[in-house]
């Protein structure tokens, strides 16, 4: 494997650092209280925006696999752990269980640079919400690639209940700067946050990124819900741990609190994607960000 560290150095302003990697080589719901919330708000696609309204509606995916290039931003207030500080091996098991979930899709995650800012607003402050402008000058400093590439900032969310928020592909051309993931630093695999600890809050954000909804998108009204026909309709946010829960009585199956896109505790995230959400991914992400045809970017940073 090349790798190859840039040398430390104070972009706008920020003590910023990188190391970069071959990509060719490189291996509002209930009112339940909930532990920790996705910020991805997901409005329901107009019919006439996306052929990809309904999963009935599309062509089966191809066997293809595709390559993602990762380009990983800590933001951490200090070189400590408790800081956001993270290192190249716990990035790496992050993404491993990244690909780990996504590989029926054939979405292949491989690390091509990670790159350490210090900067304490952003790791303490920075959200969609209040400071929604935090966020914004954050990813126009930082971002880097087209819209096959995932950038993705960990921060501390000190000041807020998030565990992540996600932009989703067809946002992409009105706002390339600001595509990416932005989620809390110690729910990767180890973290010290209790009961989201296995890296799923960040599989749920990707899930985000490659064009999926929440499972209890449009509750029980009918209509679209999620875009997926095998997801059953379901009320709001699942909370805590549940062995069975069916929110929607009058609507076919159970709640799919095992997903990946609901929000139970990552140890009760036990089922994979389904294969409704499969052909999902695989046919938003050839439309909105898999025919770029753009060459590896040069890092600038």
């Amino acid at each position: 494997m090349a790798i190859f560290a840039l040398p430390l150095m104070v972009v706008l302003g920020l003590a910023t650092s990188t190391i970069a990697f071959s990509t060719k080589h490189a291996t509002s719901f209930s009112a339940d209280v909930l532990d920790l919330s996705c910020g991805s708000h997901s409005p329901p696609e107009p019919d006439s925006e996306s052929p990809f309204s309904d999963a009935a509606h599309v062509a089966p995916s191809t066997s293809a696999s595709y390559d993602v290039r990762i380009y990983w931003n800590v933001i951490h207030k200090n070189t400590t752990y408790e800081g956001g500080f993270l290192s190249s091996a716990q990035v790496g098991t992050a993404i491993d269980v990244l690909n780990s979930h996504f590989a029926d899709s054939g979405l292949i995650f491989q690390l091509a640079a990670l790159q350490y800012t210090q900067n304490e607003q952003w790791f303490d402050n920075v959200d969609n919400k209040v400071n929604k402008s935090l966020a914004i000058d954050m990813k126009n400093k930082l971002h880097v690639g087209t819209a096959k590439d995932l950038n993705i900032y960990s921060v501390g969310f000190t000041n807020s209940k998030l565990g992540g928020f996600s932009t989703f592909p067809r946002w992409y051309s009105g706002a390339p700067k600001l595509d990416g993931v932005v989620f809390k630093w110690n729910t990767t695999p180890g973290g010290s946050r209790v009961k989201y600890n296995q890296g799923k809050t960040l599989v749920h954000e990707v899930g985000h990124w490659a064009g999926l909804y929440h499972t209890f998108q449009g509750g029980c009204k009918g209509g679209k819900g999620d875009h997926v026909s095998d997801t059953p309709a379901q009320v709001n946010a699942t909370t805590g741990c549940p062995i069975s829960r069916d929110s929607c009585p009058n609507s076919p199956g159970k709640d799919s609190t095992g997903n990946p896109m609901d929000y139970t505790y990552d140890a009760c995230k036990t089922d994979p994607f389904t294969k409704g959400q499969i052909e999902r991914i695989n046919q938003v992400m050839r439309m909105y960000r898999l025919n770029e045809t753009e060459n590896e970017p040069v890092l600038s940073f």
